[in-house]
């Protein structure tokens, strides 16, 4: 249906279970992996360490050409404004690179998908686009500043911003099917 062969939709879904993201049902196939709250609250604070690790290390390297590069990312360069997901993924994972941190840019992809399994589906508020783009804005300035308290802090609060949303979209989803049955 798609065009592609087996092999590499198999080998894909092998490396989606292998980051955590499917699970596979013996006889049957695939299916998402559904969060519960610890599993959400490991995500939170995986993504936070790390995230931490990230913005503490460009403190100590970031150069004026990293900072240009960041706020071009912010811009949406070469990405439309509304995919809000490309950008901040973008800005995130070039930072651990920028870094020189590429285990930890591995790991950050690995739960980036988690996370967006938390929301399975539901479409996070289109308000916590302005917000990403200012706390984005924010820990860049502070990476500019070589202030490692705030930029891990400004990350911190970012991140759980973020996954607060998630879990929003995901409980308003949920409240919307509850919802759809009974009717």
């Amino acid at each position: 249906m798609l065009g592609v062969s087996r092999t590499p939709v198999r080998e894909a879904l092998l490396n989606l279970f292998r980051d955590g993201v499917v699970e596979i049902i013996p006889k049957r196939g695939y299916r998402l992996v559904e969060l519960d709250e610890t599993a959400i609250m490991e995500i939170r604070l995986l993504r936070v360490a790390l995230e931490q690790l990230v913005v503490g290390r460009l403190c100590e390297t970031a150069t004026p050409s990293d900072i240009r590069e960041l706020r071009e990312i912010l811009k949406g360069k070469g990405q439309s404004q509304e995919d809000m997901f490309g950008i901040d993924e973008a800005f995130h994972i070039r930072m651990a690179e920028m870094a020189g941190l590429y285990q930890i840019r591995r790991e950050l992809l690995s739960v980036r998908a988690k996370m967006y399994l938390i929301a399975s589906g539901a479409r996070v508020a289109s308000l916590r686009n302005d917000n990403v783009v200012k706390e984005h804005a924010a820990i860049v300035d502070a990476l500019e500043q070589h202030d490692g308290r705030k930029a891990r802090r400004l990350i911190t609060q970012h991140v759980e911003r973020s996954i607060d949303a998630f879990v929003a979209a995901r409980a308003d989803l949920l409240a919307q099917q509850r919802l759809e049955r009974l009717s």
